[in-house]
């Protein structure tokens, strides 16, 4: 079954949207947590949103492996995001 004109390139460009904001959050999560100002509960907000944003490139990166047939790319991430999550259940 053939996708219409232009999935591709939308596809990519959601990918590198997704990829951008990942990129984004981590930056600014980092001077953050460099800010002797910010709250406990800040930075838990923080982490909150970045095990999101790795949840979102784990899954860019599983649809891309299931398109270039390389399923090696996401263990990493999914690996990641478990860390990220077993860390903020103990606070």
């Amino acid at each position: 079954m053939t996708e219409p004109i232009g999935t591709e390139q939308l596809r990519d460009r959601t990918e590198e949207h997704v990829i951008c904001a990942a990129r984004n959050d981590a930056a600014y999560a980092l001077a953050m947590a460099q800010r002797p100002e910010v709250s406990r509960d800040e930075l838990l907000t923080l982490i909150e949103k970045l095990a999101g944003a790795v949840r979102e490139v784990a899954h860019v990166a599983e649809m891309r492996g299931e398109r270039l047939s390389e399923p090696s790319y996401a263990p990493a991430a999914r690996a990641l995001e478990t860390a990220l999550r077993e860390a903020l259940s103990q606070r």
